[in-house]
């Protein structure tokens, strides 16, 4: 009883395998339009040469002078002023990449860099608020000169910076709270 139900599934298995070589393909082509079925253009509805010369001599001219800009373009940001913020620092993760924030923060009185701190965020954390950044010992204030830089975690290369604090347009200065 063994041997012709195994024969019988060797039979269905190699049959499966024989319609899973043969390929069906099936191509739907489209019919062309039937055109006749569609109305025509009457050369009667076509505009009249004539009558559109006579209506563009009507029309004034365009004077050849461009009206010069009244605004001014906006003003950059005054470096020196910049300089003299110092505040906390407000961060958000606005990528769908895991994200590490660096800091290389001046030392008071000196042009050398203290220790480097780092902060990780997860993709999209911070939200549209942000989320102050401290540190271990106690709040983090960023002076001019500090260097901020932000890189993806997650093997995409991705990375932001080096944003020099008071130099470059990044980070930017709140003043109504007065945070980077």
């Amino acid at each position: 009883m063994v041997y012709p139900t195994f024969i019988l599934v060797l039979l269905l298995g190699l049959g499966g395998l024989a319609l899973g070589l043969v390929e069906f393909k099936v191509w739907i082509e489209p019919q062309s339009p039937d055109t006749s079925s569609l109305p025509g253009i009457e050369s009667s509805a076509a505009p009249d040469l004539e009558k559109v010369q006579q209506l563009s001599s009507a029309l004034p001219k365009p004077s050849a002078e461009l009206p010069s800009p009244t605004a001014s373009p906006p003003k950059p940001l005054d470096p020196v002023a910049l300089a003299a913020h110092q505040g906390t620092l407000r961060v958000s993760n606005f990528t769908q990449h895991p994200v590490r924030v660096a800091l290389l923060a001046r030392q008071q009185g000196s042009k050398s860099y203290g220790e480097p701190a780092h902060w990780d965020f997860a993709p999209m954390e911070g939200g549209s608020q942000g989320l102050i950044l401290s540190l271990p010992q106690g709040n983090l204030t960023l002076e001019k000169g500090d260097i901020i830089v932000a890189f993806a975690q997650d093997g995409s290369r991705l990375y932001w910076g080096p944003y020099v604090v008071g130099e470059t347009p990044s980070p930017m200065w709140n003043q109504k709270v007065g945070e980077w």
